[in-house]
């Protein structure tokens, strides 16, 4: 029994340690149990903390961009207002400045010595102009507010006026100009007219300008397409101009001068950037190319260049263009001649000049009293209400930014009756933004005109609207201040390059120096050889073109090959 009672205890105590020793495995499971309960929930609070904290770094950044947005929306607004009020102070005393150019141009009393001062102010306001238009350009493309104002145009024709516009220049530089169009180029198109002609200047003119000797080539083609072609689509689904009715126009301006670098060619399109031999002329703002790619890009295409020192520049672009209904014909502009009157046989047009600046009314009431219109004045919108109550004008011209009232609130009273929608309102303006366009329409505005405006602007409108007819001067009478007939056939860069090389050292120093006085030394210096050269220099140099006497007088040296 005692055995029994002590295998008992034993089995009792064995069975009490492995009791024991299983609850302890138990107990220390579950601690290990509860650490890692303790440590998932740590974590769990660390990441709570850390989205907390990335939610409030959020709503942070929301509030921050909420912020930069309105701040960025404030400045283009900003940008806007001030690109509006610069438009308009720059170009209104430029309308004023070659407005009244152009009435003096009209005075038949005026001698030679007159007309040629006076094609200098033109030529000068001329380039000022451009160089306004191109710093107001660069403006609206970073305000995001160029557009494009498409209209069916007669692609043929204005390829036949850039011609007819760069020709006499490319004569006096002693240059070739060819124009090229093939066959399949559309002549009846919809597109911007505008902006194209823009780009092909600038191009025609860089070329003209950078090309001493040899030839400039503007070459025109077209793809046209009825449909998408396979392997025409690009990447973001766009294709190769092959939308029904739409042709894709190439052009190409390849010249014959010094060329560029390599390097030149990575930052050539570069804003206010600048050639070696585009700082060398100084002149231009280095915005001509940039504005043009970005043109070009908005009319869906792109453009590109090709150079090589001493072996000339070419420059490619190509655009997208509709093609209108084969119902839609081509309206013939008329050829620009110098107005010198009614026509006769016409009734009496009454027209009503609105502006609050003195200058410009006084300007547009001298020009259409030269031509037998009859005219009359306001200066605000109120007189302008007033005005057409009382005399019944046949056409307003409306300035749109004036005291009191303003044009469009001035366009909206004299439309609202009967009557006055019959009345022809014609808005002038000289904002650069083309919105003012859909603005002027909405207030009633018949059409619309930008300042500053050129004469034949004007006889253009009371045309278009009036049916008026108008007396031109005939071409055969050309003005004194036209090219002699020896500087338009003589070649001149071939005779000037037969000089000896001192009469083209003391051309060119004078030339340089912009001094009538030496250049005239110089012409007579070898005026008993070639007479003939002479005649063109000195034709020239009353032109004050000393640019082109400077290319002449350099035509001697050869360029880098």
């Amino acid at each position: 029994m005692q055995l029994v009672g002590i295998s008992a205890s034993v089995v009792v105590g064995t069975l009490v340690v492995v009791v024991l020793w299983a609850l302890r495995r138990r107990l220390r499971a579950r601690e290990r149990d509860l650490e890692r309960r303790a440590q998932e929930l740590a974590v769990s609070r660390a990441a709570e903390q850390r989205l907390t904290e990335e939610l409030l770094d959020a709503r942070r950044a929301e509030e921050a961009a909420r912020r930069a947005k309105a701040e960025a929306e404030a400045a283009s607004r900003a940008k806007s207002a001030f690109l509006a009020n610069m438009s308009h102070e720059l170009r209104t005393p430029l309308n004023s400045i070659l407005g009244f150019a152009q009435l003096m141009e009209r005075d038949v009393s005026l001698g030679d010595r007159h007309r040629e001062n006076l094609a200098v102010i033109c030529k000068s306001g001329e380039h000022l102009l451009g160089l306004v238009n191109d710093i107001l350009e660069m403006a609206k493309i970073e305000a995001g507010r160029m557009t494009l104002a498409e209209a069916d145009f007669d692609l043929h024709g204005m390829l036949s006026g850039l011609s007819e516009m760069f020709a006499v220049e490319a004569q006096k530089r002693g240059l070739t100009l060819t124009v090229e169009r093939e066959p399949d180029v559309p002549q009846l198109v919809h597109g911007d007219e505008g902006k194209l002609r823009q780009v092909l200047i600038n191009l025609l003119g860089n070329a003209l300008k950078f090309t001493p000797r040899g030839s400039v080539t503007l070459r025109v083609w077209a793809r046209r397409s009825t449909g998408i072609r396979e392997g025409d689509v690009r990447e973001g689904g766009a294709h190769d101009g092959a939308t029904a009715g739409r042709a894709r126009v190439s052009f190409e301006v390849t010249d014959t001068g010094r060329g560029m670098a390599e390097e030149e060619l990575a930052e050539l399109f570069e804003a206010f950037a600048q050639t070696a031999s585009g700082r060398r002329s100084g002149e231009g703002t280095g915005l001509g190319l940039h504005i043009s790619r970005r043109i070009v890009r908005m009319m869906g295409g792109d453009m590109h260049v090709e150079s090589q020192p001493g072996r000339g520049t070419t420059l490619r672009f190509d655009v997208r263009l509709a093609l209108p209904d084969a119902g839609a014909r081509l309206s013939a502009a008329p050829r620009s001649r110098r107005v010198v009157g009614l026509a006769p046989g016409q009734p009496r047009y009454r027209v009503l000049v609105v502006d609050d600046r003195w200058d410009v009314r006084h300007c547009l009431l001298k020009l259409l009293d030269s031509v037998g219109v009859e005219v009359r004045s306001a200066t605000n919108g109120l007189g302008a209400v007033a005005q057409w109550e009382t005399w019944s004008p046949h056409l307003v011209l409306l300035d749109l930014r004036m005291p009191l009232l303003d044009g469009y609130e001035a366009a909206s009273r004299i439309k609202s009756s009967p009557r006055g929608r019959e009345t022809v309102v014609v808005a002038m303006t000289a904002s650069a933004f083309e919105q003012n366009r859909s603005l002027a329409a909405e207030a009633g505005c018949d059409d619309f005109v930008s300042k500053p405006f050129r004469d034949a602007d004007i006889f253009n409108l009371l045309t278009k609207h009036l049916g008026a007819r108008f007396e031109h001067e005939d071409r055969a009478a050309a003005s004194p201040s036209a090219p002699a007939p020896a500087a338009r056939s003589v070649d001149l860069a071939r005779a000037a390059a037969e000089l000896p090389p001192s009469l083209r050292k003391d051309l060119r120093r004078a030339a340089t120096r912009l001094d009538a006085r030496a250049v005239q030394a110089a012409i007579e210096q070898f005026r008993p050889e070639d007479a003939e050269l002479a005649g063109a220099v000195a034709e020239l140099a009353r032109g004050y073109r000393f640019d082109s006497i400077l290319a002449l007088s350099s035509a001697d040296e050869e360029e880098p090959s």
